[in-house]
């Protein structure tokens, strides 16, 4: 049996209703594979033999057009009213995170908390004429929209007490902000920006560029920015070494992707030769990225698991003192409701922490705006809770890339070649612009931050230039200053540690 679902927008059941980036959710919202379709006028998931959610790009008006969750719910035969289920959801998981955050019993809180009860009261409303199903959706859009605003206002308020506290103690990690470099850029000026505005560089070693041919390297490029930056003094986070996506897998080591073994030689061949190549300059060794994500075949949660603590053993053999991080990429783990293989984000982390995995801190990718797996746009809300889940790991976070457009259309000089368009990704409030990125910026790395476990925050993109997303620079093509890269050396300013 299928879980179905009426759709209502403005006063009336719809009879089309496009779906973009649909998924069912299974407890803690992990994404299962499902089929999900819209036909005869209800939106159907499954069939399902157990209770799920339904998670999709929704339009909620002012807010904005996001990924939002239903409620996990019981197939069967008559269909629920998606609006309610939607509000239903962000409510209750608005009252679990203010039990979370402690905000009950903190004076400064009240209001916040009064604020809930009110929408809980109106969402009340709309469940006592649930059979008049338009009329209780349009109560029900209503009040998800004003809690959708008010948990954006309510994960700042959070953070802001962290942030205060942190502040007075002087407990900021020495370096902070930092941003990813484009190390093909071999242009002074983009290098010049990198060094002097920025507490550490994150340098990706991508192995498809590194090594394009089985027995060539190629590392003139990356020798420059190391260079650069030890003579700067610009502390340097290499990594991920290990990237199994297309964007950085070698085009010659597919040959051996039904070979885990050889593959798995490969990997260990290529960590050797960079930690050889570049021990004296690198601070932080990123062994392994975004691996839970992976389409090979035959690599499945043990197989995941036994390589990530092989790889990071590797590091440590050579480097026994070195720090060594396990990025974690979709951490709302979207690409797992595909059939492909795969781990889902959090259950990767957990098991790391418990299964003797000796990394020193998790790495974070958080890049919104984007239509692709992980990219869909998301509020502060749900990413103050998505960075949570990694506090039960027991170990730092670091923001390894942090980015969103400040455009809404597409930017034929990125990485995609104009193929990603911001504007099927959903938006934030408003389209995309130069202003709301920095202002999402600006709330996403104060959020962050005011996590006590996170210990810097990396933004994805230095220039427009070859940038993974559309418009994502702090400068233009012509290295003009975006308002978020204002915002940037203000924050940076901000939650800099004092000297003691």
């Amino acid at each position: 049996m299928s879980i179905r679902f009426e759709v209502f927008r403005d006063g009336r059941k719809v009879t089309d209703f496009p779906l973009i980036s649909p998924m069912a959710l299974a407890p803690e919202s992990v994404p299962i594979p499902c089929d999900i379709t819209f036909r005869d006028g209800l939106l159907n998931v499954g069939p399902l033999d157990q209770a799920a959610a339904l998670s999709l790009l929704w339009n909620a008006g002012a807010p904005g057009e996001m990924i939002l969750e239903t409620t996990r719910l019981l197939p069967r035969s008559k269909p629920h009213n998606l609006n309610i289920e939607l509000a239903r959801f962000r409510l209750m998981r608005m009252l679990q995170k203010v039990e979370d955050w402690g905000l009950f019993d903190l004076p400064a809180a009240q209001p916040y908390v009064e604020k809930l009860r009110v929408l809980q009261s109106r969402f009340g409303d709309a469940l006592e004429i649930l059979e008049d199903g338009a009329r209780a959706a349009a109560i029900a859009d209503e009040v998800l929209a004003e809690a959708i605003t008010f948990g954006d206002e309510l994960a700042i308020f959070n953070a802001e007490q962290t942030l205060t506290r942190r502040k007075s103690q002087n407990a900021f990690a020495r370096y902070v902000y930092g941003c990813r470099v484009d190390w093909t850029l071999r242009n002074q000026r983009v290098k010049d920006l990198l060094a002097d505005n920025f507490d550490y560089a994150v340098l990706p070693m991508t192995w498809k560029l590194l090594q394009p041919k089985e027995e060539t390297f190629d590392t003139a490029a990356m020798d420059e920015w190391v260079e650069m930056l030890t003579r700067r003094r610009v502390p340097i986070i290499a990594g991920p070494i290990i990237d199994l996506s297309e964007s950085a897998m070698p085009d010659w080591a597919y040959m051996w992707e039904n070979d885990l073994d050889v593959l798995r030689d490969l990997m260990v061949d290529f960590i050797r030769k960079m930690v050889t190549r570049y021990r004296r300059a690198v601070a932080v060794w990123n062994v392994v990225g975004g691996l839970h994500c992976s389409t090979l075949p035959g690599v499945g949660f043990e197989q995941t698991i036994e390589l990530t603590r092989l790889l990071v053993a590797q590091v440590k053999s050579m480097l026994p003192q070195a720090r060594t991080l396990v990025t974690i990429r979709d951490p709302f783990g979207e690409h797992h409701a595909s059939k492909s293989p795969g781990v889902p984000p959090m259950l990767y982390a957990d098991t790391i922490s418990q299964a003797g995995v000796n990394c020193d801190g998790f790495g974070l990718e958080i890049e919104t705006g984007v239509p692709r797996t992980g990219g869909y746009t998301r509020d502060l809300f749900q990413l103050s809770c998505v960075i949570d889940k990694l506090s039960g790991t027991g170990k730092p976070v670091y923001v390894t890339a942090l980015g969103a457009p400040s455009r809404y259309t597409p930017d034929s000089g990125d990485r995609s070649q104009g193929k990603l368009d911001p504007g099927k990704a959903g938006r934030w409030r408003e389209p995309w612009t130069p202003e709301l990125q920095a202002t999402w910026f600006d709330n996403v790395s104060r959020i962050a931050l005011g996590k006590s476990f996170v210990e810097s925050v990396t933004w994805t993109d230095l220039t427009d230039s070859n940038s993974v997303i559309p418009g994502g620079g702090l400068v233009d093509d012509l290295f003009r200053p975006k308002p978020a890269f204002e915002r940037l050396k203000s924050l940076r300013q901000t939650y800099q540690r004092r000297p003691k």
